[in-house]
């Protein structure tokens, strides 16, 4: 069986007006592995989408949780109260960290939380069997997760409004949780992103020190791109380059901008990843 990823929730939808569209993201995994959700969106469109995309939720085997915040862990109460029954969710300990934005609104500065909507009881209630994990990970045979991703001294997020409350003070958020897979297909390690926020460049080698991967076959999802320096794009490019990407997937935080970018650099090697669009490897 060919590895088949189906994008659930992401911000732009083309197929049908019965999809939802929201901020967020969510693909399924499809393989003789295993069926896997990663993220679950804010919650608006994944149930839905699941539906109108004709996959059973009850076939869903594992969650994994990219990081903390609400567009990317919206969705899963209504995953699990609609599954039943109990299932492991796999994420580092950092998503239940309280994760704030601050930003400047008339002459003001806000604090917004953006964290995870519900408390950790309330899932495992639900049937949450969280599997906290670090570092490279292995969950299946062919599928791996990388969070706690080496980046050099002194590194900060380029986003700046994104911060986590702790002990009630408001820092900077390191993104420890920040998580990225990796799957094993018949085409090529494929790499899929949440939202990279430890940087695509700083993961990507990071994947290959661990891996000893000096190609990846495609990398799908989340850059963060938006918001980075002109500096920092153009090194993930290169990046991109110098690991002959073969297709690549930007979308969701990645911008329309940047995903236009990539389209123009790429070309052939660039691919859509909004609602429903399926790739198999």
């Amino acid at each position: 069986m060919k590895t088949k990823i189906t994008v659930i929730c992401e911000n732009s939808v083309y197929l049908t007006s019965s999809l939802i569209a929201e901020h967020g993201l969510s693909f399924l995994i499809e393989n003789d592995d295993t069926t896997l959700l990663f993220d679950t969106g804010q919650g608006l469109g994944i149930v839905n989408n699941l539906n109108v995309l004709g996959k059973d939720i009850h076939a869903i085997r594992q969650i994994v949780l990219s990081h903390g915040h609400y567009d990317h862990t919206g969705g899963l109460f209504a995953i699990l109260k609609d599954r039943g029954g109990k299932i492991p969710v796999y994420a580092h300990s950092s998503i239940f960290n309280g994760k704030y934005a601050h930003y400047a609104e008339s002459g003001n500065l806000t604090e917004k939380y953006i964290g995870l909507p519900k408390e950790r009881a309330v899932y495992e209630k639900a049937g949450a069997e969280f599997r906290l994990i670090k570092g490279y990970s292995s969950l299946t045979e062919k599928i791996s997760a990388i969070s706690e991703v080496k980046r050099p001294s002194g590194w900060k997020s380029w986003d700046a409004r994104l911060k986590q409350k702790i002990n009630g003070e408001i820092v900077d958020d390191p993104f420890l949780d920040d998580l990225s897979l990796v799957i094993e297909t018949d085409s090529g390690p494929v790499v899929l992103l949440g939202c990279a926020h430890a940087g695509i460049v700083e993961i990507l080698h990071d994947i290959s020190l661990h891996t000893g991967y000096r190609e990846f076959y495609a990398v799908i999802g989340g850059t963060h791109l938006n918001t980075a320096s002109e500096e920092y794009t153009k090194k993930a490019i290169e990046a991109l380059k110098q690991f002959k990407i073969k297709k690549i997937a930007p979308n969701h935080c990645s911008g329309f901008e940047i995903e236009c970018m990539f389209a123009s650099r790429f070309k052939n090697e660039f691919y859509r990843a909004a609602i429903g669009d399926v790739f198999e490897f």
